[in-house]
């Protein structure tokens, strides 16, 4: 499974563990702990498989691989889909 941002542009601010992102095609801002952000933030440049968007959000928390829970990645990845921020493909793309 791959997964791509569904929207670009969007307007980060930081603050300490919090992180406020506006999306301005929806003019909605949502608030997300580092984990979503870690995991929004690794797709900005290209689609990533699911295994390596985790992978690079525990590089990104600074957690051995396999430290973020699979059940909480989860989470994460369908409420970011939720939001329109991020969208599941089927297909795998470029040999991910």
């Amino acid at each position: 499974m791959v997964l791509m941002a569904a929207t670009r542009g969007l307007v980060w601010q930081d603050w300490d563990d919090v992180y406020i992102v506006y999306q301005p095609s929806s003019a909605e801002t949502h608030v997300f702990n580092e984990t979503t952000a870690a995991i929004l933030r690794s797709l900005e440049a290209e689609p990533l498989a699911a295994d390596g968007v985790k992978r690079e959000t525990e590089a990104a928390l600074g957690v051995a691989q396999g430290g973020l829970a699979a059940d909480d990645f989860v989470f994460a990845t369908r409420r970011l889909e939720e939001l329109g921020l991020i969208e599941y493909l089927d297909e795998a793309i470029g040999g991910q």
